[in-house]
């Protein structure tokens, strides 16, 4: 005799599942891809960096190439600009290297072309992702004169004794070739001039047939003005490359390092120029993080942006922000109903109260609220004795209510209570069945009855009312629309409820406990 055990998602579930997983799937792209912020208020730096260039024409024809930064990863590029009077403007771009072209027929006297880039950095430390380097592009040995030629030799030997593998190579190499009381060392910094250290370094690494590539970045840390590119070395094994100081060999980037420009290629490349001077300046400027997501949506063009509401009209923006929230006004109820058994007049008429508490602030909402409520209720029980047909009876009562409405803003303008003005923006009509309905209630089971109904539409009123003004929930909804779908699997899984309310479980409570 075999028993099997088999497990079966009701429909509902996997409504419930799908709708979560979408909406989960499309808050982590926009989180992730658009940088939607998940608190009100957030910000993120944005840096704007600043590529001077300056130089001296020859009167005759002038050509300027300079090297832009490509995508990197760990930072997105929103927008980009050049700054060149009476100068030419193309650009060249190839699968390695992007660069704008600047061109004049005849310069003369100082020039000075500008670029400029605002960068937003996702991440504290730059890192490359793996990149295999074919054997092919493996450098060969070079041929060095001698003594130069020993002494690379020499440290060369000396490097690969005290590693393991090509980055502690590497970094044990660059080691040696920083200390200055080494013989060898002193005859491989004669060879080259200070600033061809770099180059010299990659062609002593290629003395071991290690690929290696200087890189020329700048350091998004602190502001500054007037710098020259930060000159690194960056070593790959086969696999991916990593960041080497070239002076000490300390392994990684600077912090927030950008890099603009790696391997042979030269930032700038002039022709028919002279006294050229490249610096670069950077600032930094705190973005909202709503306005990031705007702009890295118009430099990416993902599309994502169609599924936020900032598309629409600023006036639509608004009434969409009141009227996402009702959705988990509408879960308040669902909640407070079913689980909790909390009774009200009618369904929804809670939330449209909590809603009238948004404009007039909780305290006064409360205060007219009960005002009016206790006025129309004695108008209605002094109708009920006119023996009126329902419609012209609610018609009545809607008059009146307006009429109610009316006379307090006029008491609350003359004796100067401002907060008193705004009870016109109660719904009248669903004042006028929630009188009704308490009338009703009053005829069929008394008096307390209508109280409890009563206390729990305005103890559900109250509660949505915070719901609905959580500062952070409403960021969320609006940033985030496709929450609705969670929403609405929760109210699902509430219609599926079948427990006991919590009232009735303090209702029966000594039933429970087996007292007679």
């Amino acid at each position: 005799m075999s028993s099997k055990s088999t497990f079966a998602l009701s429909p509902v579930a996997i409504v419930v599942l799908v709708f979560t997983l979408l909406a989960c799937f499309i808050v982590y792209l926009k989180v992730t891809y658009l940088h939607m912020p998940l608190k009100p208020g957030e910000e993120s730096d944005v840096w704007m960096i600043e590529a001077r260039i300056d130089f001296t024409g020859r009167n005759g024809p002038a050509r300027v190439n300079f090297t832009l930064p490509q995508e990197t990863p760990g930072f997105t590029r929103l927008d980009e600009n050049f700054v060149s009077r009476g100068f030419g403007l193309t650009f060249e771009e190839g699968p390695e290297y992007r660069e704008a072209v600047w061109t004049l027929r005849r310069s003369q006297g100082e020039q000075a072309l500008f670029y400029r880039a605002q960068i937003f950095p996702e991440a504290q430390s730059f890192s490359r992702p793996p990149e295999e380097v074919p054997t092919s592009d493996f450098p060969d040995v070079p041929d060095y004169p001698e003594p130069l030629a020993s002494a690379v030799d020499d440290v060369l030997s000396r490097a690969r004794s005290e590693s393991a593998d090509i980055f502690t190579f590497a970094s044990r190499l660059l080691a040696i070739l920083a200390d200055p009381s080494d013989e060898n060392v002193k005859v491989i910094h004669d060879a080259r001039a200070e600033d061809e250290w770099v180059s010299l370094v990659t062609e002593i690494f290629a003395g071991a047939r290690i690929p290696s590539r200087a890189v020329y970045g700048i350091s998004l840390n602190n502001e500054f003005i007037d710098r020259p590119m930060i000159t690194w070395l960056e070593v790959n094994n086969g696999e991916r490359w990593r960041g080497f100081d070239p002076d000490t060999g300390a392994t990684g980037y600077p912090e927030n390092f950008y890099p603009w420009v790696s391997g042979v290629r030269e930032v700038v490349d002039t022709d028919g120029v002279r006294n050229l001077n490249v610096s670069f300046s950077a600032t930094r400027t705190s973005v909202v993080q709503e306005e990031l997501a705007q702009q890295t949506e118009s430099s990416l063009n993902t599309g994502l942006l169609n599924f936020t509401l900032y598309s629409l009209p600023i006036p639509m923006q608004e009434v969409y922000k009141v009227l996402l929230m009702v959705p988990l006004g509408a879960l308040v109820i669902a909640f407070m109903r079913v689980v909790v058994g909390v009774p009200t007049f009618g369904t929804f008429t809670p939330i449209l109260i909590a809603l009238a508490f948004r404009e007039t602030q909780l305290g006064w909402g409360i205060t007219l609220f009960m005002m009016i409520l206790s006025a129309g209720f004695l108008v209605r029980i002094a109708l009920a004795n006119l023996h009126l047909l329902l419609v012209p009876r609610l018609a009545s009562m809607l008059i009146v209510v307006i009429g109610l409405m009316t006379i307090m803003s006029l008491l609350s303008a003359r004796l100067g209570f401002t907060q008193g003005l705004s009870i016109a923006l109660f719904p009248m009509v669903i004042l006028t069945m929630t009188i009704e309905r308490m009338s009703i209630v009053w005829e069929e089971r008394g008096g307390v009855e209508t109280i409890k109904e009563t206390l729990g539409s305005l103890l559900v009123a109250i509660s949505g009312y915070y719901v609905m003004n959580n500062p952070y929930l409403m960021h969320l909804m609006f940033n985030f629309p496709e929450l609705l779908l969670i929403v609405l699997s929760v109210c699902l899984l509430f219609g599926t409820y079948t427990g006991y309310r919590i009232s009735e479980v303090l209702r029966f409570k000594d039933l429970a406990r087996g007292k007679p």
